[in-house]
C-alpha cells in the first residue's frame, strides 16, 4: 500500500511540476506584455487597455499552478524554530498535523474556487473590460490549479502516515520537514554544474 501511496503522489508531484514550469513562463510573459505597455505608452500612444487584465489572470492562476511544485520541492516559507527542538516522534505527528490542517484549509478554498466558477458559468460573466472574457476561463484556471495543489496535499498525507505507521520517522521527516541550509547550498551548486544532481 505504501508503494502506491508513492506512486500516486509521484504521479500529482509530476503534475505539479509541468504547471510550475507553465506558471514560471506564464510570470516571464507577463513581464514582457506589461513592458510591452509600458513602452507602447510612452512611445508610440498606443494601449492594449487590457494589461491590468491579462495580468491580474495571469499571476492568479499562475500563483495557483505554483502552489503544488512549492510544496513538493518544500519552498514554501516556514517557521519552524521550535518543532525542530523536539524529539523525533513528537516532530513527525506535528509535520502530518501541519500538513491536514493545511489540506482542511485547501478543502474550502478550492470548493469555494469551484462554486465561482460555477456560477460564472450560470450567468454568463464577462469581465467588465474591452476583452469581455468570459469569466470562467481564468477562473477555471486557478481554481484547476488549486484542485492539484489539494490533491498533492492528500497524496502526501497518505503517503507519510503510512510512513509514520511503518516506522520509517527519518523518511518521513525528509519529506516533510523544512530544507536545512546544507540542502540550499546543494542546490545552488547543482544549478550552477559545480555539483552532481542529488538522486
Amino acid at each position: 500500500m505504501l508503494h502506491a501511496a508513492t506512486t500516486l503522489r509521484r504521479a500529482i508531484a509530476a503534475l505539479s511540476s509541468l504547471m510550475g514550469l507553465v506558471a514560471g513562463w506564464g510570470f516571464v510573459l507577463c513581464a514582457f506584455f506589461i513592458a510591452f505597455e509600458v513602452l507602447a505608452r510612452s512611445l508610440l500612444r498606443f494601449s492594449t487597455q487590457s494589461t491590468t487584465e491579462v495580468s491580474g489572470y495571469m499571476l492568479a492562476f499562475g500563483m495557483a499552478w505554483g502552489l503544488g511544485h512549492a510544496l513538493n520541492t518544500r519552498s514554501h516559507v516556514r517557521i519552524d524554530m521550535l518543532v525542530n527542538r523536539l524529539p523525533q516522534k513528537l516532530r513527525i505527528w506535528l509535520h502530518l498535523l501541519s500538513l491536514l490542517l493545511l489540506g482542511v484549509l485547501m478543502a474550502f478554498v478550492a470548493k469555494g474556487a469551484w462554486d465561482l466558477v460555477d456560477e460564472s458559468l450560470l450567468f454568463g460573466a464577462t469581465d467588465i473590460s474591452l476583452l469581455r472574457t468570459p469569466l470562467a476561463i481564468p477562473q477555471g484556471l486557478w481554481a484547476f490549479g488549486l484542485v492539484v495543489f489539494l490533491l498533492l496535499i492528500a497524496a502526501m498525507l497518505l503517503e507519510n502516515l503510512l510512513l509514520a505507521i511503518a516506522g520509517q520517522a527519518d523518511q518521513l521527516e525528509r519529506n516533510l520537514s523544512s530544507r536545512g541550509y546544507v540542502e540550499e547550498a546543494e542546490e545552488a551548486l547543482e544549478a550552477l554544474g559545480a555539483a552532481e544532481p542529488r538522486r
